[in-house]
């Protein structure tokens, strides 16, 4: 099925990474329109929060959405990264 081991971590490091930019786009843009256009309180935990105030949190949300997928790419791709320094290594070794 896979030809080489580090291709599905390939392909999950760009998955990721794919995701970090569609999430910040969509969470950005419905931020910037509850911030701008705002509307009725949304109840959160029994407390009617303004919804200017969920498009602001919104915004950050997508920030750090944005970081942890971004996050996640770069440890995959740090981890193929280890796992072609190993076998490169061991195969020089036994050479």
């Amino acid at each position: 099925m896979v030809q080489q081991p580090g291709n599905l971590v390939r392909i999950g490091s760009k998955v990721f990474k794919v995701l970090a930019w569609v999430a910040l786009g969509l969470q950005s843009v419905m931020g910037m329109v509850l911030l701008v256009v705002g509307g009725q309180a949304v109840p959160i935990g029994g407390v009617d929060v303004p919804a200017r105030a969920v498009g602001a949190l919104n915004l950050v949300a997508a920030v750090v959405y944005w970081f942890m997928f971004l996050l996640a790419s770069s440890v995959l791709r740090l981890l193929l990264d280890v796992h072609g320094h190993a076998t490169k290594s061991t195969t020089c070794q036994s050479s």
